[in-house]
């Protein structure tokens, strides 16, 4: 991978089960997209382990937020929401969300055990994701008219951008994306081009 790629999971997975001396762990992972979808998670696992004391859970957002949670949701302070956490940065990973439910087994693990079992919930699960490298990118939506389709696709390709939709109407719309490392040469060029006017043009930052 170069500098500006990063790795994120496709879909999720799990359980991953540890066990020691007699409590259970069941490790989750699910690409992360929305707060409001992780907190759900969290409220899912809670009802499809009746008998679970914790759900620990931790997160890591696309690198252009550089925005990382974790919880230890009554467990001793930093014993597993950071080395849960730990495990999606170790596996170099982004818009991740890990999930290690906890049914306590009558004999309590230590700071140490704790620790241990986590990490090695956070770990199982996330080694049997599939992963894909993921590179960093502006979307566009373009509407343009039709004698300038191919100038204007000719564009997106000579600065790495991909093409995701077209439809044809009174104006042809077009749905792209273009590489941030790209993206302010790729804008330069567009708007230094007289053609530039005609277009009606929306932007969003995202990954793709």
């Amino acid at each position: 991978m170069n500098g500006s790629e990063y790795l994120e999971i496709t879909e999720e997975k799990g359980p991953f089960i540890f066990k020691d001396r007699g409590s259970k762990f069941y490790g989750y992972a699910a690409p992360f997209n929305h707060l409001e979808d992780f907190k759900s998670m969290i409220g899912h696992f809670r009802l499809l382990y009746p008998k679970a004391n914790h759900v620990v859970s931790a997160y890591r957002d696309q690198p252009q937020k550089n925005q990382t949670f974790c919880t230890d949701d009554g467990e001793p302070k930093n014993s597993s929401g950071p080395p849960v956490l730990g495990q999606i940065i170790q596996h170099n990973l982004y818009n991740t969300a890990v999930f290690v439910v906890r049914e306590f087994g009558g004999t309590p693990l230590g700071i140490p055990g704790l620790i241990g079992a986590y990490k090695s919930a956070a770990n199982g699960v996330l080694s049997e994701c599939k992963k894909i490298k993921v590179t960093p990118s502006k979307d566009y939506s373009v509407q343009v008219n039709y004698t300038d389709e191919r100038w204007l696709t000719t564009m997106i390709e000579k600065h790495g951008g991909k093409i995701k939709s077209t439809s044809y109407l009174e104006l042809i719309s077009i749905a792209f994306t273009i590489p941030l490392t790209t993206n302010e040469l790729f804008l330069l060029k567009l708007k230094n081009n007289k053609r530039y006017v005609d277009l009606i043009i929306s932007e969003s930052e995202k990954a793709d």
